[in-house]
């Protein structure tokens, strides 16, 4: 049993949930292309707190989409929730962010579950799980090609959703191919799986633990000038 606070900063969502015992009790979310988690994050997880009357000694555990994802988002979450835990001598939990977006599809299909996640051009990342969570292909960078998640589609329906879904729809054309439109990241994937593993005591190295970057950050030059 426990208080968890859980925050994913993977994508332009900037997300915080609050949960006991693995339910919600309430989320401060908000989508900005600008990624403005740097501003927004402290504030978000203060305002929650505050709003649901509970101090930030009082949380038993932290836990934290740890990506892939963008590079800075992924950054600036791992240092708050480093941050939280130093001060409060609490432990972090860390799930990655694509196993998080199929536990939360689990229910919903009897399909292949593939969360994708834009990256660079040409590319996502992705992973493939089976209806049960059984994970057929590891977090990872992919081309993106005409014969992509060809080996999965030959005999199965699978369900592409994610911030790279645009990508899919323009290399991926089988038959068994089937699309969730407007689906992001959200802290509120994080709760069912940040309690089962509070229970297990299943927490990260706080010295050692980086976001799954998955690839080396790349500098581009801003479209202003």
């Amino acid at each position: 049993m426990a208080l968890i606070l859980s925050i994913d900063t993977s994508s332009k969502n900037c997300s915080v949930s609050l949960a006991k015992d693995g339910l919600l009790i309430d989320t401060i979310e908000e989508v900005k292309d600008s990624f403005l988690h740097g501003q927004k994050l402290h504030v978000f997880c203060e305002k929650l707190l505050k709003d649901c009357d509970v101090k930030f000694a009082e949380i038993d555990a932290y836990s934290l989409s740890i990506g892939p994802g963008s590079y800075t988002g992924l950054r600036i979450g791992a240092a708050a929730i480093k941050g939280f835990s130093f001060t409060f001598s609490k432990p972090v939990i860390t799930i990655p962010t694509l196993n998080s977006m199929a536990y939360y599809q689990k229910s919903n299909w009897s399909y292949f579950l593939c969360p994708i996640l834009d990256s660079r051009k040409g590319e996502v990342y992705a992973a493939v799980f089976d209806q049960n969570l059984n994970c057929l292909k590891p977090s990872h960078p992919h081309i993106l090609s005409s014969s992509s998640f060809s080996d999965f589609l030959k005999d199965q329906k699978v369900l592409f959703f994610g911030t790279g879904i645009s990508k899919i729809k323009d290399f991926v054309s089988h038959k068994n191919a089937n699309y969730l439109d407007d689906f992001l990241p959200s802290s509120r994937y994080l709760i069912e799986i940040a309690e089962s593993m509070y229970q297990k005591k299943d927490f990260a190295d706080l010295a050692s633990f980086e976001p799954l970057y998955l690839k080396d950050f790349v500098i581009t030059k801003s479209k202003k000038y």
